[in-house]
């Protein structure tokens, strides 16, 4: 177990700021020999999850993007969600997207676009604020009291930085008042030139699995029938916890 550990913990040393590395530098970060290392790497090469790179620095290999096609393709949310967003957005006009809780994150699925000049702020696969915006939000209102202090205790100083409380209990009734409404609108707290409103989606037990968000340029939102829109997110959300309860359980 120890070495299958350690081989975990080099793929998880992997982000966007930091995509390569060398042998000494894995070595360096992880606090292990540089003979351990390369064993470690060389197991990860003969399974495709790391690769050589430009200057023999280690990048993430094919079996990855392997990966991420298979959880692509069979992810539940995606699946129960890709045809609302399609509905969503051809009976609105607007960018609407898709994302997952994960842990104490959120991670974008996708999106269909409305208006191709808006920004979002992400893409499938980043990590969506969990304490700014709409979309993770409304995940945090819907979250059971044991998973929201969880949340509060990894990070209480983002919390209070994002405004959301000092303490675990202004958290907690901060949180609460997320759910007071299927919905939540927000206004430049992601991307400042946009507004956003989003609704959460629960799996068949009612824990969040994610949220459903329409977003519009803050500049073209008097344009739009907000009470329309919020009408059409609903009809999604309950469409696609519908289909979520009729998916047979895994395995």
């Amino acid at each position: 177990m120890a070495g299958q550990s350690r081989l975990l913990n080099i793929l998880l040393l992997y982000s966007e700021a930091d995509s390569a590395f060398s042998a000494d530098e894995i070595a360096a970060r992880l606090g292990a020999t540089l003979s351990t290392t390369y064993r470690d790497l060389q197991k990860l090469r003969q399974h495709g999850f790391i690769e050589y790179g430009i200057d023999d620095r280690f990048i993430l290999g094919g079996r990855i993007s392997i990966l991420d096609r298979i959880a692509r393709t069979t992810s539940p949310l995606l699946a129960a969600g890709m045809a609302e967003m399609k509905r969503l957005s051809a009976q609105t006009g607007l960018t609407v997207t898709l994302t997952r809780l994960y842990d104490n994150a959120v991670i974008g699925l996708g999106h269909v676009d409305g208006d191709r000049e808006l920004s979002i702020g992400y893409e499938r696969g980043q990590v969506v604020p969990l304490f700014r915006g709409c979309t993770g939000k409304v995940i945090l209102g819907a979250m059971p009291w044991r998973s929201l202090r969880k949340v509060f205790d990894a990070n209480p100083r983002e919390i209070a930085a994002a405004g959301l409380g000092e303490t675990w209990e202004q958290f907690r009734a901060t949180a609460r008042s997320f759910s007071r409404q299927p919905f939540l609108w927000t206004e430049g707290e992601f991307v400042p030139d946009n507004v956003a409103i989003a609704t959460v989606l629960a799996g068949p037990t009612g824990s969040p699995l994610g949220s459903m968000t329409i977003i519009m340029r803050k500049a073209a939102a008097g344009a739009f029938d907000r009470a329309e829109i919020e009408r059409e997110l609903i009809h999604s959300r309950r469409s696609i916890e519908e289909s979520l309860a009729r998916q047979p359980p895994a395995g």
